[in-house]
């Protein structure tokens, strides 16, 4: 029978610990700050200053305010049955956002509210011909998962695919309309190119685009 010491149980504990920190390193992984779920601008205000903004400042969305962006945008806000902050077409959730600054590009996990990295590289220039996107310190890129969608002709998922992702625009919008940010929903994104800079299958598709950052002044 083999036998261990304390000792090689500690060392190889600790060996074990540095190898899964490592693996955490490699594929990216990243927990956001706890959302922030109180406070913010009532509801009818940010109605009457919800707008789209084209000129962005230089100034970077910190962490906090990204991850409470995120999770108002497609969160889950009843984690008992795992519902979103947003609808979906018969509730197949079929919605990913990935978030693209300059340090590339990650995909966001609403159930373990964390970014996965998928790129690391500024690729912001690459989502839209229009240039001003390009400019905005964030951009979301909405993409569809039709295999997750509930059995229809492929017209009609695409379709849906398209509504539901404007839903979770107007989430963004609100969201920015409280905090100061400014954001602007595009439908003018290179969706072949951005779909081969992802990686994407076959079942997912690009709908929209949506960059986000302060005002320019002026």
């Amino acid at each position: 029978m083999l036998t261990f010491s304390r000792r090689w149980f500690v060392a190889s504990t600790a060996v074990a610990g540095i190898m899964l920190s490592n693996l955490s390193t490699s594929i990216g992984l990243a927990k956001l700050p706890v959302p922030k779920l109180k406070g913010g601008m009532p509801l009818m205000q940010a109605l009457a200053a919800r707008r789209s903004t084209r000129a962005y400042s230089d100034q970077n969305i910190e962490d906090d305010m990204l991850s409470s962006l995120l999770w108002a945008a497609f969160g889950i806000n009843r984690p008992e049955s795992g519902g979103h902050t947003a609808p979906s077409w018969h509730g197949s959730m079929e919605t990913d956002i990935y978030v693209a600054d300059a340090k590339g590009v990650a995909k966001y996990s609403p159930a373990e509210q964390s970014l996965k990295s998928v790129i690391e590289k500024d690729s912001r220039a690459k989502v839209s011909p229009e240039p001003f996107v390009g400019t905005a310190p964030t951009i979301l890129v909405y993409v569809a998962d039709l295999a997750r969608m509930a059995k229809a002709p492929e017209a009609d998922q695409i379709q849906a695919a398209h509504v539901d992702s404007a839903v979770v625009a107007e989430n963004v919008y609100l969201f920015c309309a409280s905090e100061g940010l400014g954001t602007c929903l595009i439908g003018g994104v290179d969706k072949k190119g951005v779909a081969t800079l992802l990686h994407l299958p076959e079942s997912q598709i690009v709908t929209f685009a949506q960059p986000v950052g302060f005002p320019k002044a002026g």
